[in-house]
């Protein structure tokens, strides 16, 4: 009897602890793919074929007060892919168990890493951005390595079972959330037919690339599916 009681109360502890967890499921999402139709101020169309990113050490806080905390839920790194040619993308990253509660600010760590082939895309780089302007090959990328905040103005209630949670980037943002950027005025000036704007400030467009990540940092939303 002794060894029944105490299966049973090990059954019910356990079917407790798996009823008080509280889980986020957390997706990065590229949306709003209408850059392919983009038609800029100099009347050239700018097209995205292709948007990654590099993050690590992602965080749930539940205001300002806690963006200094060290829970981090996700430590990566991770490398998203949210653009192809054909479309918009999305990627899950997992699951993380979080303290019930209101959750109001996701950061995350822009990330660059040598740990990849120097081919790639993302080789020593956190952001890259490929596409056309006017038929003409483009390509963007940023080395920043800084947190990134994104908030949800009402919070996000945790509590028992599992949330989905979602950042989305709003690709038709990228050229005006802070900045009014013209991509026609990027030039390809080593004429390989490349433009290239990064701040390495290839081709001349540095100013234009320390632009850009900030647009796209502000290009981010956080929703609850």
């Amino acid at each position: 009897m002794k060894k029944v009681a105490i299966i049973l109360l090990t059954g019910i502890l356990f079917v407790s602890c798996e009823k008080d967890q509280n889980s986020v499921l957390l997706t990065f999402q590229g949306v709003n793919n209408v850059m392919k139709s983009v038609v800029t101020e100099s009347s050239q169309h700018v097209v995205i074929e292709d948007f990654k990113l590099s993050i690590r050490d992602v965080e749930f806080k539940k205001d300002e007060s806690h963006l200094d905390s060290l829970e981090v839920e996700f430590r990566g790194p991770f490398d998203l892919d949210l653009a192809s040619p054909q479309d918009a993308l999305s990627q899950t990253i997992g699951s993380a168990e979080v303290e019930p509660g209101l959750y109001k600010v996701l950061r995350f760590k822009l990330h660059k890493s040598r740990d990849r082939d120097m081919s790639h895309e993302l080789y020593d780089r956190s952001l890259y951005i490929a596409g056309t302007i006017d038929g003409v090959p483009f390509e963007f990328w940023h080395d920043t390595s800084e947190n990134l905040d994104v908030e949800h103005g009402s919070g996000i209630q945790v509590a028992e079972g599992q949330v989905n949670v979602t950042v989305q980037f709003r690709m038709d943002q990228f050229l005006s959330s802070l900045y009014s950027i013209d991509l026609a005025q990027a030039v390809d000036e080593d004429g390989d037919g490349l433009i290239e704007i990064n701040p390495d400030n290839d081709d001349d467009n540095g100013g234009m690339a320390d632009q850009l990540k900030e647009n796209i940092k502000l290009a981010a939303d956080l929703i609850k599916e």
